[in-house]
């Protein structure tokens, strides 16, 4: 009874401090991201939840695990306590581990320790071995960005030991499990049989696994810890509730956040916790770092400007053409500047001159960009030199000269 009283007195005390803390939340929409970290009196912190551990378990020893803290590297301490159980408490939103990670925490488990698990989105290989799997929400796919209010979270949660309703005008709650279909683990072991211990809307969202001599509890909801869930009227029994199904005998209480844990174990902040790896990959920077510097003293004299070569076919095409117009040989010199410039089109637009088609027509008029009535001029004046039906005179040559130096012009 004393204990129950100590612990509503805590609440009041700590219902009065977020609320002063909670005055300017309109200003400040960013406060209502959800951190569900245990130092933070904002909505979604977790403040509150960790503070009262002292409270339901009495005479254990309360402890924080870091955020980059590996489950496959527990001491004997925490695997093995001498007198009563270990309890760990996971919460975050997405867990993933390593395979050695994973096996770390079930051996914990099977050594006779309590573990919980408050998370929006399992490993897969902790879906496989279980054999279940956990729906999300949209809010939970999405991320929890802004505030949102969700009139639907409200009295959608119960736990199997009574009938009374949880939730509240907030973030998502619905969370749940089902069985997987095909399930099957590779870990030795023999699927473990799960109990449920609350639903949402009906489904099941707090399951708990007997493995070894210990038990695994996972929570499909994690912000049923956050503040802003255990402030509204009524919810601090949810709580209560889920605590009151440990054993009695727990005698020391890890509480980790797990939000930067990563199943990576090739990432950099692996490598950065081995010495050697440390010292590489510090000695590349370093070394990279000095031959940039080193670099940078580095002259280079000026580079001239060399003009590039001037193509000389076009003016060598009319110095030779203007000797054919002062012999009066017009005819010739129309059938020399219709080939070169046939020739041209070859080989700056990649076109068959063989046959002069509408086809034809069209390509040379969008790939020089020339217009369409300029185009058909000139192909005319070739079909007619090909022919034979044209009389070439100085007018005539004038039309033609003029109308192929636009397609050289355009291309200068």
């Amino acid at each position: 009874m004393m204990r129950r009283r100590l612990l509503y007195t805590l609440l009041a005390v700590m219902t009065a401090s977020c609320i002063a803390g909670c005055d300017m939340l309109d200003k400040d929409p960013t406060k209502w991201n959800v951190t569900l970290k245990n130092n933070e009196k904002k909505p979604y912190g977790t403040y509150l939840a960790y503070q009262s551990l002292k409270y339901y378990f009495p005479g254990a020893h309360i402890s924080e695990l870091s955020n980059s803290y590996r489950y496959n590297t527990m001491s004997t301490e925490m695997t093995q306590p001498e007198d009563g159980k270990n309890l760990m408490v996971l919460a975050g939103l997405d867990l993933f581990v390593s395979d050695d990670e994973w096996q770390g925490l079930t051996d914990y488990v099977r050594a006779g320790n309590e573990l919980v698990i408050f998370c929006s989105q399992l490993d897969e290989k902790i879906e496989s071995t279980l054999g279940y799997n956990k729906s999300r929400g949209l809010e939970e796919v999405l991320g929890y960005k802004q505030y949102n209010e969700l009139n639907g979270n409200q009295h959608v949660l119960r736990l199997t030991s009574d009938t009374t309703t949880y939730g509240y005008a907030g973030r998502w709650l619905k969370s749940s499990f089902k069985i997987r279909a095909g399930y099957s683990t590779n870990d030795g072991y023999s699927l473990p049989q799960a109990d449920t211990l609350g639903y949402a809307d009906g489904k099941p969202n707090v399951l708990r696994f007997k493995l070894g001599s210990g038990h695994l509890t996972i929570h499909a909801a994690p912000l049923v810890v956050s503040n802003y869930f255990l402030l509204q009227p009524g919810n601090i029994q949810y709580l209560t509730g889920l605590w009151q199904t440990l054993p009695e005998n727990i005698h020391r209480v890890y509480w980790n956040e797990y939000f930067k844990h990563t199943a990576d174990d090739s990432s950099f902040a692996v490598l950065m916790r081995y010495r050697s790896t440390r010292w590489a990959l510090l000695l590349s920077v370093f070394t990279a770092a000095a031959y940039l510097l080193f670099q940078l003293k580095r002259r280079q004299r000026v580079i001239a400007i060399v003009a590039p070569l001037k193509n000389d076919s076009v003016s060598f095409v009319e110095t030779v053409g203007r000797l054919y117009y002062n012999k009066g040989n017009h005819a010739n010199l129309a059938e020399k500047m219709t080939q070169q410039f046939m020739e041209w089109v070859r080989m700056h637009y990649y076109l068959n001159t063989n046959l002069l088609s509408e086809e034809f027509a069209q390509q040379l008029t969008m790939k020089s960009g020339q217009p369409e009535a300029m185009v058909h001029e000139l192909l005319e004046m070739i079909r007619d030199l090909r022919t034979g039906s044209a009389q070439p005179d100085d007018a005539y040559l004038y039309q033609l000269y003029r109308i192929i130096q636009q397609f050289y012009k355009n291309e200068q």
